[in-house]
């Protein structure tokens, strides 16, 4: 059986190298989709302020995992180019310093999203305890926001060698990691402890998190880049970084320009009350259903033209 993280996508049908990356990207996407409505389920559990606090917190949130989004395409394309190009070490190069930047971008978005959070809340939302439950649920998702940046950081690497696979097996353990953590962390056990409350969603998200960024590593270090046993010394350098921050600025922005659109929304919602939020941010999870894995899909087709790109098959 042929190692599914060493594809060539510049032999072979197209239409077959899109299925094998786009059903798994999309698959994936689906189960991260169901992993948000797990949490907004047991968040509605509790009361329909914790429900409208998760939704402003994790929205606000997003904004920052939206760099992750711009890192996983930066990679795909990049090191799909380099491979292509059978340039190894420069791919090697490539994985090495991407992953630095990702450690460097979440360190820096923390203490960005530690200074602008608390207003960008107050902004979308009126005081009150559903204002309360976002804020503690957005600071504690800060967390876990190195997992989400290095683990997306990762999983371009893997699909730049045409490995769409991983991502999707490490967000359905996910999904099913949450939807055991959740009931247990939010309401405990019975006669023994009492959980953690509406802060058990966040470290719910926490431990599943960085369980899928554990994966990730252990994937890229065992792909067919082979950086466990590379010889070549490689340092980081920032003539890399900044190619990097070039390829992975464009899809950030967009994709924080639909963000910004929703935290409009929030913000006319916010007069008519935490009702109005929950009920608003319950349709957008469904509406997700069909939107995220679409985004899967097109995620499928950066890979192929890369790798064709560096093999100079246009």
């Amino acid at each position: 059986m042929s190692d599914e993280s060493s594809i060539d996508l510049t032999v072979g049908s197209v239409s077959s190298h899109l299925r094998r990356l786009a059903i798994p990207a999309a698959i994936g996407m689906l189960f991260h989709t169901l992993y948000n409505i797990v949490d907004i389920y047991f968040a509605g559990r509790l009361s329909t302020n914790s429900q409208a606090g998760m939704a402003i917190g994790y929205l606000v949130f997003f904004f920052l995992v939206s760099f992750g989004f711009g890192l996983n395409g930066a990679m795909a394309s990049l090191v799909g180019n380099a491979l292509g190009s059978n340039n190894k070490r420069l791919a090697k190069e490539l994985i090495i310093n991407g992953i630095v930047f990702a450690i460097v971008v979440s360190s820096l978005l923390i203490i960005f999203g530690l200074f602008v959070g608390s207003s960008i809340l107050a902004w979308v939302s009126e005081p009150g305890l559903y204002q309360n439950y976002g804020l503690r649920y957005y600071f504690l998702l800060l967390i876990a926001l190195p997992a989400f940046l290095i683990a997306y950081t990762c999983n371009g690497i893997l699909q730049a060698q045409g490995d769409a696979m991983s991502m999707q097996r490490a967000l359905i353990i996910a999904f099913f990691m949450n939807l055991g953590l959740n009931p247990l962390l939010i309401f405990g056990i019975p006669n023994f402890w009492l959980g953690l409350g509406f802060d058990g969603i966040a470290y719910s998200t926490i431990i599943s998190q960085y369980f899928v960024l554990a994966f990730m590593i252990y994937k890229v270090v065992k792909s067919k880049v082979n950086l466990k046993n590379y010889s070549d010394k490689i340092t980081t350098n920032f003539p890399v970084f900044k190619e990097i921050f070039i390829q992975m600025l464009p899809p950030t922005l967009s994709f924080q320009m639909i963000i910004i659109g929703v935290l409009i929304m929030q913000i006319a919602l916010k007069e008519f009350g935490p009702q109005a939020i929950a009920g608003h941010s319950v349709a957008m999870r469904v509406e997700q259903l069909v939107l995220l894995p679409i985004l899967g899909m097109t995620h499928a087709l950066l890979p192929i033209v890369a790798q064709n790109f560096g093999a100079k098959k246009f």
